[in-house]
C-alpha cells in the first residue's frame, strides 16, 4: 500500500505536465506594418487575409497553423479596414513555429507582395502581448468649393457635447443610436485636406463614413478617397510598441 501511495504523486505530476506543459508552448509572433493603396484598397477584409495567406505560403515562412480538421494560418489584422479606404498604417500579426529576425520575415514576404501593397517595417511581439489600437488618424482631400461648408459643419460638430448617430445593420435593420462625440479626438482642415483622429475602444469608434456625412460630404463620393494615415497602438509595461515600429528599416517589395 505504501508503494502505491508513493506512485500517485508522480502520476499526478505527470498529468499536470501533460495538460500544462504542452499548452504553454513558446509563441513566436511578428507584427508587420504595411500600406495598401490603388485598386487593392477595394478588396475586403476576407480577401486581404487570403492574399497574405497565399503570400506567406510562397515565402516558405514557418507559419503556425490552427488545429482541427481545417487548419488555418494563425494570423490576424488587429484593425480591419473598410472597403475602399487606403492605408499607410495597417498591421498584420503572424504566429511562427520558430524564432526569426523580423527583418528576415519582412524581406521574404516583401518579395511576394503584389502591386498596391508595400511592407514598411516589422517587429517582434513578446509572449502573449496583444496589439490594441487606441487612436487612428484619417485624411481625405477637400475641394476649394467645399472647404467653407465643411469648415462650418466641422465647427458645429466639435463645439457640440453630443453627436448622436442611428446605426443600421444587415438588411438596413436598425441597430440603435450611439453618441460618437466621445470617440472624436480632433478634426481640422489643413492644406486642402480634412484630417481627423478617432479613439478606438471596446465600446466602439467613429466610422469614416459617419464623419464624412457629419460634415456634409457624401460617403459614396468621398469614402474611396480616404486614407488611414496613422495608428497608435497600446503598449505593454515591457515595451513601447509605437517606438518599436522603427526597429526594422523599410524594405521595398
Amino acid at each position: 500500500m505504501s508503494a502505491a501511495r508513493g506512485v500517485r504523486p508522480a502520476n499526478r505530476t505527470f498529468r499536470i505536465f501533460l495538460t500544462q506543459g504542452f499548452s504553454s508552448e513558446l509563441r513566436y509572433r511578428v507584427a508587420i506594418r504595411f500600406a495598401i493603396e490603388g485598386d487593392l484598397r477595394f478588396i475586403s477584409h476576407h480577401d486581404t487575409m487570403r492574399l497574405f495567406e497565399r503570400a506567406l505560403a510562397r515565402a516558405q515562412l514557418p507559419v503556425r497553423y490552427s488545429e482541427g480538421f481545417n487548419p488555418r494560418p494563425r494570423m490576424s489584422l488587429p484593425l480591419p479596414r473598410a472597403v475602399g479606404i487606403a492605408s499607410l498604417a495597417d498591421v498584420l500579426v503572424v504566429d511562427l513555429t520558430s524564432e526569426l529576425e523580423p527583418a528576415f520575415v519582412l524581406g521574404q514576404l516583401s518579395a511576394q507582395m503584389p502591386g498596391g501593397i508595400r511592407l514598411i517595417d516589422a517587429w517582434t511581439l513578446q509572449g502573449s502581448q496583444a496589439l490594441r489600437p487606441e487612436t487612428v488618424v484619417y485624411r481625405v482631400p477637400i475641394g476649394g468649393e467645399q472647404a467653407g461648408r465643411v469648415s462650418a459643419e466641422l465647427q458645429k460638430l466639435l463645439s457640440g457635447s453630443e453627436w448622436i448617430v442611428e446605426r443600421t445593420g444587415a438588411n438596413d435593420k436598425r441597430d440603435g443610436s450611439i453618441d460618437l462625440r466621445p470617440f472624436l479626438v480632433d478634426a481640422r482642415l489643413e492644406e486642402g485636406h480634412l484630417l481627423w483622429t478617432v479613439r478606438v475602444t471596446n465600446s466602439g469608434s467613429v466610422r469614416p463614413a459617419e464623419l464624412l456625412s457629419a460634415v456634409g460630404l457624401d460617403p459614396r463620393e468621398h469614402l474611396h478617397r480616404v486614407v488611414r494615415l496613422q495608428v497608435e497602438w497600446s503598449s505593454s509595461p515591457s515595451e513601447d510598441l509605437n517606438d518599436a515600429l522603427t526597429a526594422v528599416p523599410a524594405v521595398e517589395p
